[in-house]
């Protein structure tokens, strides 16, 4: 069943992707057979992911190639978030340096933002930060000036590692760190733990917090977010957290149920 008898055709489940649903490009165990039951179920699902360098149509794309059939309105990236935050306090057509990749750029442009390069990085009025691969000292510069000349510093995220197939790699909130350390400032952060994005996928579901779910693996920003926000939390093992430390967690950072594999969402609590 869902959360509850109560809530069996109308829970929401907000899964997270890397180190839940797939880690690299390989699906994780019973992730489609899962999603396909909780959604035959009447139970909604949604994902939510730090990962700002793609767009939302990509990991839709992704999903479908592993079995999941899903839509880009299923998905809330940081990226995305931080989009719909500049929509929400009035930002929009403001000038942006972005420390990213395409995808962030993608999604900031279509909410109206204007992408600025190197050259005119001095005149932005917010410089965004997240996921980049070419991350070198010319960019650390850039941003490191226009923070220092006013713009706003925004963090999509601030998850030091992902996971991959081969281990864990640097993550968006390693080039965050650096640039926070050059311009001698902290970020507003969109992603999670902070609950911005959770209140926007309830907000576009229509759904409360006691129906609400979140599915992680990381217990400093999927648990916790889910804590702060006051909706149900799930660790499943497979990702970055250990058993042990899924069950020593205190606080925030403590799962409601801790599940070895996404199959036991089926079951019975």
């Amino acid at each position: 069943m869902c959360l509850s008898s109560v809530y069996v055709n109308r829970a929401l489940y907000i899964f997270d992707l890397d180190g839940v649903i797939y880690r690299g490009n390989n699906p994780q165990p019973y992730a489609a057979e899962t999603i396909a039951a909780l959604k035959a179920r009447g139970c909604s699902v949604f994902y939510l992911t730090n990962n700002a360098s793609q767009t939302r149509q990509t990991f839709a794309d992704k999903l479908l190639g592993m079995g999941i059939p899903a839509t880009a309105d299923e998905f809330m990236t940081s990226s995305y978030g931080t989009a719909l935050w500049f929509r929400e306090f009035g930002h929009t057509g403001k000038r942006v340096y972005v420390v990213g990749e395409n995808g962030c750029k993608e999604e900031l442009t279509r909410a109206g933002m204007h992408i600025v390069d190197s050259d005119d990085c001095l005149n932005a009025d917010f410089v965004v930060v997240g996921m980049d691969r070419s991350f070198n000292y010319e960019r650390l510069n850039c941003a490191q000036q226009a923070i220092l000349h006013g713009a706003t510093f925004i963090a999509t995220n601030r998850d030091p590692t992902y996971p991959m197939e081969t281990g864990l790699r640097p993550g968006g909130g390693s080039i965050v760190a650096a640039v926070a350390t050059a311009a001698m400032q902290e970020p507003i952060t969109i992603g999670k733990p902070e609950v911005y994005c959770i209140r926007q996928i309830l907000e576009l579901t229509g759904k409360s917090r006691d129906e609400a779910a979140m599915v992680g693996d990381r217990l400093d920003t999927d648990i916790a977010v889910g804590n702060r926000a006051g909706i149900h939390t799930v660790c499943v093992m497979g990702g970055v957290t250990s058993r042990e430390e899924a069950e020593s967690a205190e606080g925030e950072h403590r799962p409601e149920r801790i599940i070895e594999t996404l199959r036991e969402l089926l079951e019975p609590q």
